[in-house]
């Protein structure tokens, strides 16, 4: 049974709040990392920390092509010594951070050759605590230990079976196999730890097992497969073997930190109630990354009401 909870979020362009948030992750505290993409001219984006409960924490990975800084962010993984990895489109390379926002290292740089990125995107963790990235316009997937030294590569653009079409999203099961949402062939894609192409599932459609270019895939601790589907506004759940279960549309209620705003701007939540736009408002618009927590909770950046559903 999957019950909505509460929500987390206000469009924000510093501090407590997110504009366009694309990915998130808990650290081994249980503090809630999300990450803002917001677009390269409004220079908005940023990593926001607070506790699931809406307590805000801190932010770091400003605008900027400085270390430390990031231009056009797209995943964020964190490792069991809670260092924060970003993957950044536009400079091509992904920044490592301590917990506190503190810049170490970053690796990587434009180019199609082993290493190389053109524009990397999704970003995860194996088993074995190697970092794994979508290498997106490249058409492949990269294996990097934790300091950036490459490991083993797969993917090749194409419509075939073990190839990628503008690959975005990723995760990482249990078994080590690697889940690529193939995001322009409509598909979820499944490989061993070695990049063998195991199956695919899911089609072009907008009926429940048919996907609209989907965004993300996360495979949860009961062996639920979670889908952002990213164009059809809608997160669809299925069993562990790829039977459809459920799709969720989204359910918001406004988060702490709006009734906070509105409190205070008397003015604005009248005009909200005269909008009258509470039913569209709720739904999901363009969730794009949904991941589970150790205690079975579901978190989606719902990316384009710049809020995160739990």
């Amino acid at each position: 049974m999957i019950n909505y909870s509460h929500t987390i979020g206000i469009a924000s362009f510093e501090g407590r709040g997110f504009m366009n948030p694309v990915d998130l992750a808990l650290d081994n505290e249980g503090l809630l990392y999300v990450l803002s993409r917001s677009n390269a001219s409004n220079k908005d984006v940023r990593i926001s920390v607070q506790t699931t409960d809406s307590e805000y924490k801190h932010e770091f990975g400003r605008w900027g092509t400085e270390p430390g800084q990031t231009i056009l962010p797209s995943s964020i993984v964190i490792d069991k010594g809670n260092r924060v990895y970003v993957s950044d489109e536009f400079m091509h390379n992904i920044s490592v951070f301590d917990s506190d926002g503190t810049f170490i290292e970053r690796w990587g740089e434009l180019g199609s050759g082993p290493g190389h990125f053109n524009r990397p995107s999704g970003i995860r963790l194996d088993m074995d605590g190697n970092i794994v990235v979508v290498d997106h316009l490249n058409s492949r997937v990269q294996k990097f230990d934790s300091r950036g030294n490459l490991l083993s590569h797969f993917g090749t653009f194409g419509y075939d079976d073990g190839q990628f079409n503008y690959p975005w999203g990723l995760c990482v099961d249990a078994l080590n196999n690697i889940w690529i949402a193939d995001w322009r062939n409509d598909r979820i894609q499944v490989f061993n730890q070695d990049g063998e192409f195991l199956f695919k599932f899911g089609v072009s459609g907008s009926e429940k097992s048919q996907f609209s270019r989907p965004s993300g895939v996360h495979v949860s601790d009961s062996g639920h497969i979670y889908v952002s589907d990213w164009r059809n506004n809608r997160i669809q759940i299925f069993d562990g073997n790829q039977n459809w279960v459920k799709t969720l549309y989204g359910d918001a209620t406004l988060s702490k930190w709006c009734k906070d705003f509105l409190d205070v701007n008397p003015e604005q939540a009248s005009w909200r109630e005269n909008a009258a736009l509470f039913e569209q408002e709720k739904r999901f618009w363009l969730p794009t990354a949904v991941m589970s927590s150790p205690d079975g909770n579901i978190f989606v950046a719902d990316s384009c009401r710049h809020r995160v559903q739990i």
